[in-house]
């Protein structure tokens, strides 16, 4: 298997849980890897958090700025 260290502090990650699903004909193996010091990996979980709000605080606006666009936006004149 191939080993991973910590984004945070770079020792190699432990494997904390595993587990398969099978979606259509394919079966998927999950693998959930930890540092093994839990102090850094609560830390690296609250930043990982933080980052995923942050995108997806920034999706939400910009999906709102292109429906106001939509709903301001002039129909065209029809030329003749």
């Amino acid at each position: 298997m191939q080993t991973f260290s910590c984004i945070r502090c770079g020792k190699e990650r432990i494997r904390s849980t595993s587990w398969k699903e099978k979606i259509g004909t394919s079966k998927i193996t999950y693998t959930m890897l930890i540092c093994p010091d839990a102090d850094c990996q609560k830390i690296v979980e609250s930043k990982l958090k933080e980052r995923k709000d942050y995108i997806e605080t920034i999706q939400a606006n910009s999906l709102k700025r292109r429906e106001n666009l939509r709903r301001n936006r002039r129909p065209r004149k029809k030329v003749h």
